[in-house]
């Protein structure tokens, strides 16, 4: 803790212990200031957020697939499915967005898509992709856009979708956040 910890005027960190605690509590509390504690071999594992969301990756996307009443990803992301309702994506691999006239493969700032197919329908639901906000929220870029979530959301009323942006992402917890994109409908 720091000095400037025990001020009053510190924001609180969060929520408080639980009183009383119990043994799986404490036990899960020493293990994470043990992991704190120490130095791995590998460096890029002393970052907590990289162990906790190697150990929660699968737990959140399968409680994301859950709260969303979600089956499966498609075999390929492509929005303007979920846009259209096309069976298949229909630009070419070569060049994502072959079709001026229609919509695009993808939205913008795309990154660890996944088109979710509906529980039910088997229809595409979701489209859902993980975002580092410093790839999005570009402070030194020297050309405008400086910040795609207006892009984002641009996009999405463009083509009659509702935005989500959910914090915790399963894609490199802790470091991601994810956006969802869906048809208004979907969720009313």
């Amino acid at each position: 803790m720091t000095e400037d910890s025990d001020n009053p005027n510190w924001p609180t960190p969060g929520p408080n212990e639980p009183v009383p605690s119990w043994p799986k509590y404490r036990q899960l509390r020493d293990a994470i200031h043990d992991y704190l504690d120490h130095e791995p071999d590998d460096p890029t594992w002393s970052d907590i957020w990289r162990a906790v969301g190697s150990i929660m990756g699968e737990y959140q996307r399968d409680a994301f697939a859950q709260a969303f009443d979600l089956d499966k990803p498609a075999e390929q992301a492509c929005i303007r499915r979920l846009i259209t309702g096309d069976e298949k994506c229909p630009h070419s691999p070569l060049e994502a967005d072959s079709d001026p006239t229609g919509p695009p493969h993808s939205p913008p700032a795309d990154d660890h898509p996944t088109l979710w197919l509906g529980n039910e329908s088997g229809e595409p639901a979701v489209y859902s992709i993980h975002l580092y906000p410093g790839n999005v929220e570009r402070l030194d870029s020297q050309k405008p856009p400086h910040n795609l979530w207006f892009e984002i959301f641009e996009f999405a009323a463009e083509w009659g979708l509702e935005v989500s942006i959910l914090p915790k992402s399963w894609y490199n917890l802790g470091s991601t956040v994810q956006v969802i994109f869906y048809p208004p409908e979907r969720y009313r």
